[in-house]
């Protein structure tokens, strides 16, 4: 075979020109299937940004492999029917994705879905898709097109029923359909469906079809209802370890942990398997660990909700501070309108006598300047007024802040002392393990008999001391280790968690402040630049030299 030949057969379609997903062609099928006329001259205009896309339809393009789609992160509907994909891969990045269009190509597996969790619209219609796979973490799935596949048998569709929200399923097409007991099957078993092949199914026709998988439906219904207590217990398990991770005590409050532990020692996880004596021993550490962490774990939740507390009580104070603030500060600003009304009014006859030629502005020069006195000595008492409460606003909370992260630490560090008290005591259970492990181990060492139906491995070990001794003691180490890292997570978690919390509280402190600061210049700015104009006015008919040299009285 020439070099030439062997290329081409290795080209999946050689008389097709393939498509590539790249910029170019996104921004082409985006512009082509956006606004239209004015509005798409506009569109066009303003330039596509991928990143903002929400719709991209990329229809007969020729595509054969799905790729560079990850700058499509505002993306929520997406058409890739009629091309030549055969495999579902990279879009992991397209998390927001609530309908997928995947109709009219040549895939023949459902796949690489799992970060897909808010997809509601899937369509894998006229594929070449054999099984029902890998969907587990779409949840939110409405509606669904597999009609005209490689479906051969119409019990794979009840893979389906462990979607809750499912309500379209299209499925004409598929091999199977050609047995008559398919629709009915349909109809009975995905009992959350109300419609199939977009026609609606009546009650009538469910119970036709229950009547005749009486005892498959049977089975289905008791798998599920295994599956939904699974489930259940799962979001139950899960929501508890969220739970306890607010304590940092998160997989504390159980043998869970000391069960991982020595699954991940194979050494311990082999000298286990002799069983007997030791398998005694080994209960009597996980009910010892299981007492020394109840313990750790009550008093996190305990210090959990005391710092809950205090946190409230802290919010409370600073709250209430700076509500107590605001009023005075109003007052301050209702006490300046007040004087600031009868200047206003003064200022108001002078421009009106001004204008009206009572009087010229040399002669109303005394009156303007003392307003402007009067006005200037208000508007510094203002400031005075309203910096000084913002002070005192300032000093109240930091020394409630002060106090709050004294609290804040007693708290953590009493946390991490019944921590370090717990873990101590742990590292105690352990090293009294290890030692009734090596007794109990040293009693068998030798015994052919008494190892009986011991693994091979753990046989070989039982037959030297030193071996046995070395795997004891590479046992404890890494219990050791891991009880180290366990401890150290803890105390990490906490300090960081406190260290965050503090920083956080005294940085919007001075964020308040400062914006509050600004925004006393800004009120105090605009109250000179409207005294400032109504001046100003009144030069506006005067010639230049004459404004200017009043300007700076003003």
């Amino acid at each position: 075979m020439s070099e030439k030949k062997s290329l081409n057969s290795l080209i999946i379609h050689p008389d097709i020109e393939p498509g590539v997903i790249d910029n170019a062609m996104l921004t082409r099928c985006i512009l082509e299937y956006g606004p239209k006329e004015e509005a798409g001259r506009l569109f066009a205009e303003e330039g596509v940004h991928l990143d903002e896309a929400q719709i991209v339809r990329l229809e007969f393009q020729n595509i054969l492999r799905i790729d560079h789609l990850w700058m499509l992160k505002s993306l929520r509907k997406l058409t890739l029917a009629h091309n030549l994909i055969e495999k579902i891969e990279n879009l992991e990045q397209l998390t927001g994705l609530n309908e997928l269009d995947l109709s009219f190509n040549k895939i023949e597996k459902i796949e690489n879905l799992e970060n897909l969790v808010n997809l509601e619209v899937l369509t894998l219609f006229h594929n070449k898709i054999r099984k029902l796979e890998n969907m587990e973490t779409l949840e939110n799935l409405l509606v669904f097109s597999i009609g005209d596949n490689l479906i051969e048998d119409y019990k794979e569709m009840a893979y389906m029923r462990r979607f809750r929200k499912l309500r379209s399923v299209s499925f004409k097409g598929n091999p199977c359909c050609d047995d008559p007991m398919t629709n009915q099957f349909l109809k009975s078993a995905l009992t959350r469906v109300t419609f199939l092949d977009y026609k609606l199914v009546t009650e009538e026709e469910r119970e036709n079809g229950r009547a005749l998988f009486r005892g498959l439906l049977r089975k289905l219904d008791e798998a599920d209802e295994k599956a939904e207590k699974e489930r259940l217990a799962k979001e139950d398990y899960e929501a508890k370890v969220k739970f306890y991770a607010l304590s940092f005590v998160e997989y504390l409050s159980g043998p869970e942990l000391l069960d991982s532990m020595f699954e991940k020692d194979p050494d311990g996880s082999l000298l286990l398997k002799v069983g007997g004596e030791l398998l005694g021993f080994y209960e009597q550490y996980k009910e010892q660990y299981v007492e020394t962490m109840a313990g750790l774990v009550e008093f996190a939740q305990e210090a959990y909700n005391l710092r809950q507390n205090e946190i409230k009580l802290f919010k409370d104070l600073v709250d209430n501070a700076l509500e107590d603030s605001v009023k005075k500060s109003k007052n301050v600003v209702d006490e300046f309108e007040e004087k600031k009304t009868p200047l206003i009014n003064k200022m108001n006859e002078i421009i009106s006598k001004f204008t009206s030629k009572q009087a010229t502005l040399e002669q109303l020069e005394p009156s303007i300047l003392d307003a402007g006195e009067a006005f200037n000595d208000i508007i510094y008492d203002l400031w005075k007024k309203l910096m000084t409460i913002e002070m005192q606003l300032y000093e109240q909370c930091e020394e409630s802040r002060v106090q709050f992260a004294v609290n804040m630490t007693e708290m953590i560090t009493k946390l991490l002392e019944v921590s370090r008290n717990a873990f101590g005591a742990w590292r105690e259970h352990e090293g009294m393990w290890s030692m009734r492990q090596f007794e109990a181990l040293s009693k068998l060492l030798g015994n052919k008999i008494m190892l009986g139906d011991a693994p091979p491995e753990l046989f070989e070990v039982m037959m030297d001391r030193d071996q046995m001794m070395n795997l004891v003691a590479q046992s404890s180490d890494n219990h050791m280790r891991f009880i180290d890292a366990r401890e150290d997570l803890l105390m990490t978690r906490a300090n960081n968690w406190r260290d965050e919390l503090i920083k956080s509280t005294n940085d919007n402190e001075i964020k308040r402040n400062r914006d509050r600061i600004l925004e006393i210049y800004y009120f105090i700015d605009n109250q000179r630049e409207e005294w400032t104009d109504m001046q100003m006015s009144m030069t506006e008919t005067v010639d230049p030299e004459t404004a200017a040299l009043l300007g700076d009285d003003f």
